[in-house]
């Protein structure tokens, strides 16, 4: 069993949240999923705010309906029903979908076996888990890596008035494919960059899930590192970090200094504890 302490999920300004945060403390199942903002050149679901918002509601309802299995297994079954939904809906295969318009989303996935006394994690970049120990201090999972400088990339396209849409069109035409990059989408092949890590855990363990909409308070904004922030989680709340996030999203003008294609971003978080 795991038991929520508390979470939020918090939208950038003038958005419908494309970030999704869930637990199943029975199954010992939490997770954070945060779809990829829309780029592209026509919308699959144009009934839902956006595609990255319907996409990532599929992830979150697909978990909350499953049944169980270590995270390989449970990583499998989500892309198999994603793509299933994908399909679905738009009434095409998804080999009619332009490669740059596919949907996508960053994840990680915990589970919690009580009785073999281990926490696994798995899912690809850009969400972080951070695990503190009864009396120990914070550790992560080690993280997927991308060749990608996110930041250096927004502040160069910013600069030079890209089109960046069609740049991130072109870059999300790679995903899950060889020389590309591994992300949740609708491809079996993703299941060779799925990110997993196994730990041994206590109960009285207690894990921070977030987006990298909530991580930009450790490294875009650096007001902490990773014990800092879990510090602060326990201490002052998740809703006042968002508050003290928000302070620095207000100005636009700050986007090119930051390296931020949003300037508010979406950003959820949920800190559980193993029972």
């Amino acid at each position: 069993m795991i038991r929520v302490i508390e979470s939020v999920n918090d939208p950038g300004n003038g958005r419908d949240s494309e970030d999704r945060v869930g637990c199943d403390p029975a199954r010992g199942l939490a997770w954070v999923i945060d779809g990829a903002t829309d780029v592209c050149a026509a919308r699959l679901f144009p009934e839902a705010p956006s595609d990255a918002f319907w996409f990532a509601g599929q992830a979150d309802s697909l978990l909350r309906d499953g049944t169980g299995g270590d995270v390989t297994e449970t990583v499998a079954a989500l892309i198999d029903g994603l793509r299933a939904a994908v399909e679905g809906q738009t009434g095409a295969p998804i080999s009619a979908i332009p490669p740059g318009d596919m949907p996508s989303a960053a994840l990680t996935l915990m589970t919690w076996n009580g009785a073999a006394g281990t926490l696994s994690f798995g899912g690809f970049a850009d969400c972080t888990a951070l695990i503190q120990h009864p009396g120990q201090g914070v550790v992560s999972p080690p993280k997927p890596t991308r060749d990608l400088d996110e930041q250096a990339q927004a502040r160069r396209l910013l600069s030079d008035g890209s089109d960046i849409a069609a740049t991130l069109r072109r870059q999300r035409a790679a995903m899950n494919r060889p020389g590309g990059y591994w992300v949740l989408s609708v491809h079996p092949e993703a299941m060779a960059g799925l990110n997993a890590h196994e730990t041994a855990a206590e109960p009285g363990t207690r894990i921070l899930l977030c987006t990298d909409g909530f991580y930009r308070l450790v490294d875009m904004y650096g007001l902490y590192d990773d014990a800092g922030l879990f510090a602060a989680a326990e201490s002052e709340g998740l809703p006042a970090l968002i508050a003290k996030l928000r302070g620095f999203e207000a100005d636009a003008a700050d986007d090119i200094r930051f390296g931020r294609f949003k300037t508010s971003d979406d950003a959820a978080a949920l800190v559980v504890e193993l029972a």
